[in-house]
């Protein structure tokens, strides 16, 4: 973001804690890049960290520049800034909703590719190795001076309004903000998982998709939080843009093959931005700050028994139950 024409360099501050002191600020300047990252007039944007289990390395989003950093916290500098790539939506298991003027949640395979752009980042093991959950919510500049409607470049029918990046777009080759998604990459930036077009799918079969950002970022994955509960790791993928608070619930045990579980949508609750989750006293829970409706939920999670594959065919709950607790 600019302010007054000034744009500050991107940082990551290191604090020591104990004494609240700060131990180092590690900036961009000549780090190394792989990939492609998305260059645009300003400086890298750190949004969200997650750190290694052995505390060795953290990465860092840099949504508008559809990067990752690579943090070393034992000499306190980065090591490496790694681009995302881009998503297809040219396949089916891909298909998104480009036209918020059309018949709501009409999802089409499209040429066109998306930036994946990610919010929240979390990190875990499995299988002795560490995986990133990133919320692939998709950014434009503060000014939104690099995007336009694809008809600028030529687009036609239901890709007309569907709002496309500049800086990465041309005629016949169209780049949108955002995968839809959310992904599980490894250490190194490789996507090992994504989860495709469910989470807007999910959204229209529960009749809570807002047609109005179609031609957008759709859903817009923006919040993640991670949770172990019996042996199994659970992501928690907080979802900004649907009519009611929702948050789509993953078992993402086996990261190549995660599984979606279930869709918590809570009525009073709209925008959830922030997710964090702890457990107290035995009881898992999931916390969830609701940016538009201004209200926080508190869920308990509970595990219940495994449905048979006939129940789980017949919608069963699948492992886990919810109790809730909404704040004004």
């Amino acid at each position: 973001t600019t302010y007054g024409g000034f744009d500050p360099a991107g940082s990551v501050s290191i604090i020591d804690m104990n004494s609240r002191t700060l131990v180092a600020t590690a900036g961009f300047s000549g780090v190394p890049m792989t990939g492609s990252v998305r260059t645009t007039p300003m400086d890298f944007e750190p949004e969200y960290i997650a750190v290694n289990a052995a505390g060795t390395k953290a990465y860092v989003t840099l949504q508008e520049a559809n990067a990752m950093g690579v943090l070393d916290l034992n000499s306190n500098t980065f090591t490496s800034v790694v681009g995302l790539g881009t998503k297809s939506f040219n396949t089916a298991a891909n298909a998104i909703d480009t036209n918020d003027k059309a018949a709501v949640g009409s999802l089409k395979a499209v040429n066109v590719s998306g930036l994946y752009q990610p919010d929240s980042i979390a990190a875990y093991q499995a299988n002795g190795q560490t995986y990133l959950v990133m919320a692939n919510e998709g950014d434009t500049r503060e000014d939104d001076g690099d995007k336009a409607c694809a008809s600028t470049l030529g687009a036609t029918g239901d890709l007309a309004r569907l709002n496309i990046s500049t800086t990465d777009s041309s005629a016949g080759n169209l780049v949108t903000f955002g995968a839809r998604s959310f992904s599980i990459r490894d250490a190194a930036g490789n996507i090992v998982f994504d989860s495709g077009n469910k989470l807007d799918a999910e959204a229209i079969a529960r009749g809570i998709y807002d047609d109005g950002r179609s031609d957008d970022k759709g859903v817009e994955p923006e919040g993640v939080t991670l949770k172990v509960i019996d042996g199994r790791t659970y992501a928690f993928i907080g979802l900004e843009r649907t009519t009611k608070g929702a948050v789509a619930v993953y078992d993402i045990t086996d990261p190549a093959n995660s599984v979606f579980i279930d869709m918590i949508v809570t009525n009073g609750d709209v925008g959830p931005e922030g997710l964090t989750s702890f457990t107290m006293d035995g009881t898992h829970y999931l916390a969830i700050a609701n940016e538009v409706s201004n209200t926080t939920t508190l869920y308990a999670l509970a595990p219940v028994p495994e449905a048979s594959s006939w129940m789980m065919l017949l919608g069963g709950l699948g492992l886990l139950g919810f109790m809730r607790r909404r704040v004004a």
